[in-house]
């Protein structure tokens, strides 16, 4: 056999190295080069030229086994809600587990709507509390001049109270002079006892320290309903009654229940038991009126 020129020998060389990396694009569509090679043959004495089959190159991606566990525990329960889990049988090797268990839920029941603020049990209400309609509140136009009014109610020392004593209070009271030193503010009772004088506020809150009463209630109100200023008196229970004590107008107590609905309105009251407004206040709360203090300094 005699091989032939070194140029178809270059080019079978040539063929026989490896190809290069195919794309992305043409794996699967691209065929593999072919290779020949050359050679005379002595029998024949004519060349033969053999060529090697078309291979078509595709690459594979390795598998990927995913196992999934079939022996998960049962998630636990809520917080909230309250349930016994029914206990699954035992398994058996071989055999396939149970399904999760079944749980038995019981769902909290959700709480009653709770009352406002400002309509508590009646334990709250001072005694007799009902009788005046008095509700509890936490927020009056006169608040920030209650300072002297608040130190009296905590520091109230209390003793036996008869009308003997509330009527001679209220003799004593009604001979002070009138004195207006602030519109809104009362003067403690020391105050007004040394100078023997004050407004209506000032009167009643001396008279309030007086009695010595932790079921008297300090109250603002209008003691006529068109009245322009406010007035200021106090609530005595006496004898299953609330009695009206104004020493400013008056000289005697006045039972509660005898004054006609025009006069002696009340709008908040303080005591003991608390901080309380009145039925006449509603028109402030529903926003008909603008809550505001007027003066309890005018004599009427």
């Amino acid at each position: 056999m005699r091989f032939c020129r070194p140029r178809l020998l270059a080019t079978a060389l040539v063929a026989l190295l490896p190809a290069a990396p195919l794309s992305a694009q043409e794996v699967g569509t691209r065929p593999a080069p072919r290779s020949s090679i050359v050679f005379r043959s002595a029998v024949f004495g004519q060349e033969m030229r053999l060529r090697e089959p078309t291979v078509t190159v595709t690459p594979t991606a390795p598998p990927v086994s995913v196992s999934i566990p079939t022996d998960l525990p049962p998630a636990p329960l809520p917080p909230a809600a309250k349930g016994v889990a029914k206990k699954s049988p035992p398994t058996t090797p071989g055999k396939r587990p149970p399904s999760a268990p079944a749980f038995a839920m019981t769902l909290p029941v959700p709480r009653s709507v709770l009352p406002p603020r400002n309509i508590p049990p009646a334990s709250a209400l001072p005694l007799g509390g009902a009788e005046l309609a008095l509700q509890p509140t936490t927020f009056t136009p006169y608040d920030r001049y209650m300072g002297s009014v608040r130190t009296v109610i905590a520091n109230l020392d209390p003793h036996p109270t008869t009308m003997t004593l509330a009527a001679r209070l209220m003799k004593e009271g009604r001979r002070m002079r009138y004195c207006l030193s602030d519109p809104f503010r009362a003067d403690p009772p020391s105050v007004t006892a040394g100078r023997k004088a004050g407004d209506c506020k000032s009167k009643a809150l001396w008279l309030f320290e007086g009695l010595g009463d932790t079921n008297a209630l300090f109250v603002i109100g209008k003691v006529q309903k068109r009245a322009r200023s406010s007035h200021a008196w106090v609530y005595w229970r006496y004898d299953d009654r609330w009695w009206i004590l104004d020493c400013t107008e008056r000289a005697d107590p006045i039972a509660a229940d005898s004054v006609s609905s025009d006069r002696y309105v009340p709008y908040y009251s303080f005591g003991k038991a608390g901080t309380f407004r009145h039925r006449a206040t509603s028109l402030i709360l529903t926003g008909v009126i603008t809550p505001s203090a007027s003066p309890v300094a005018a004599r009427q």
